[in-house]
C-alpha cells in the first residue's frame, strides 16, 4: 500500500468522525433547548394537582392511611399543599416502594389491600401542576444503602461484608442510571401535561456530615460514608435532571441541613418504627410541612 495514497483516506475518515461528533453535539443542544420552558404557574392559576413519587411523598409519619398498600397518608406534603392552596382537583397518586417503572405500570397488581394503577394515568393535558418524588428505589439503591447492613442478632452480616467489598463505583453507577430515568420521568410528565408547571422534589439527608448515632443507624462507618455521599450524589443527579427538562427543583437536601436522623430535630426516623410518629427509615410529619411550606413558597414567588 502506497503510504502516499492512503493518507488522503485518513484524513477523510477524521474528518468525517470530528464532523459526526461535532453534530452529536449540535444535536444534543438543540434537544436541551427544545424542552419547554416551565410555565411560571401562579397558586391562583392552578385548579388541578398530581402529586406523584414514592414513599418520601406518600407515607408521612405513622398516620392513618388511605391506601394500604401504597400507605399513602392524608398528612403527606401533596395533601397539605392541596389544602394550602385549596385545590379543588386534586389527585395523590405516590405510592411507597415506587420506581420510574410506576409511573407507566400498575403497582402491586395482585395485592389485596388494592393496587395502584400506572401513576401517569392521573395526568392529562388540563393538569396544571405536578409534583414528582421519585428516584431513590431505581437500582434498589435504598436497600442497599439502608438495609444491607443492618446487624443480625448484633452482628455484621456476610451480605453487608460483600456490599462494602464493592468499589465505589458501583454507587457512582446507580446515581447516574437514576438521574437518567428520573430525566426520563420529568419528560414523560410534559408530554402527557404540557402546560402544567411541573416541580421535582429532592430527598432530604440522613446523616449529619460527620459521625453518626448508633441507636438510630446501627451501621458500619464505611456504610454510613456510603449513605452520605450516595444521598448527596441523587440528589446533585436529579438537580441536573430538572435543569436539563426545564423544571423546577425543591433540594430538600439542603433544607433538612440540621434535620438528620441523628440531629435533635429529625425529619426522617432511624431504624425502628416509632408507632404514632413514623416508620423506620421514613419521614416524620414535619418533613412533609417543611416540603409543603417550600413548595408554596416556589409557587408564590414572581
Amino acid at each position: 500500500m502506497d503510504p502516499m495514497t492512503d493518507l488522503p483516506r485518513h484524513r477523510t475518515r477524521r474528518t468525517t468522525v470530528r464532523a459526526g461528533a461535532a453534530l452529536l453535539v449540535v444535536l444534543a443542544l438543540v434537544a436541551s433547548g427544545c424542552a419547554k420552558k416551565n410555565p411560571d404557574t401562579r397558586p391562583g392559576d392552578i385548579d388541578s394537582y398530581v402529586a406523584l413519587g414514592d414513599s418520601y411523598t406518600a407515607v408521612a409519619g405513622d398516620s392513618p392511611v388511605t391506601h394500604a398498600a401504597c400507605l399513602r397518608s392524608n398528612d403527606d406534603y401533596p395533601n397539605l399543599l392541596a389544602e394550602r392552596l385549596s385545590i379543588a382537583d386534586f389527585k395523590n397518586v405516590a405510592c411507597a416502594g415506587a420506581t420510574s417503572a410506576a409511573l407507566e405500570t400498575t403497582q402491586y397488581p395482585a395485592n389485596k389491600r388494592g393496587s395502584n394503577p400506572p401513576q401517569l394515568d392521573a395526568v392529562n393535558e388540563d393538569t396544571k401542576l405536578v409534583t414528582l418524588g421519585i428516584g431513590l428505589n431505581d437500582t434498589g439503591l435504598s436497600f442497599y444503602l439502608l438495609y444491607t447492613c443492618l446487624p443480625y442478632q448484633g452482628k455484621i452480616t456476610a451480605a453487608c461484608t460483600k456490599y462494602l467489598s464493592k468499589p465505589d463505583g458501583f454507587i457512582d453507577g446507580a446515581v447516574r442510571t437514576i438521574g437518567s430515568e428520573v430525566a426520563g420521568d420529568l419528560t414523560k410528565i410534559r408530554k402527557k401535561a404540557p402546560d402544567a408547571r411541573i416541580v421535582l422534589i429532592g430527598y432530604p439527608r440522613m446523616m449529619p456530615d460527620t459521625g453518626g448515632c448508633p441507636e438510630q443507624m446501627p451501621l458500619p462507618d464505611e456504610a454510613l460514608d456510603r449513605i452520605r455521599k450516595a444521598l448527596k450524589d441523587v440528589n446533585d443527579a436529579m438537580e441536573r435532571a430538572a435543569r436539563r427538562t426545564r423544571v423546577d427543583y425543591v433540594d430538600m437536601y439542603t433544607a433538612s441541613k440540621g434535620h438528620d436522623v441523628c440531629s435533635d430535630s429529625p425529619w426522617v426516623n432511624g431504624q425502628a418504627n416509632i408507632p404514632g410518629k413514623a416508620l423506620a427509615f421514613h419521614p416524620y410529619d414535619e418533613y412533609h410541612a417543611a416540603v409543603a411550606d417550600k413548595l408554596a413558597f416556589l409557587l408564590e414567588k414572581k
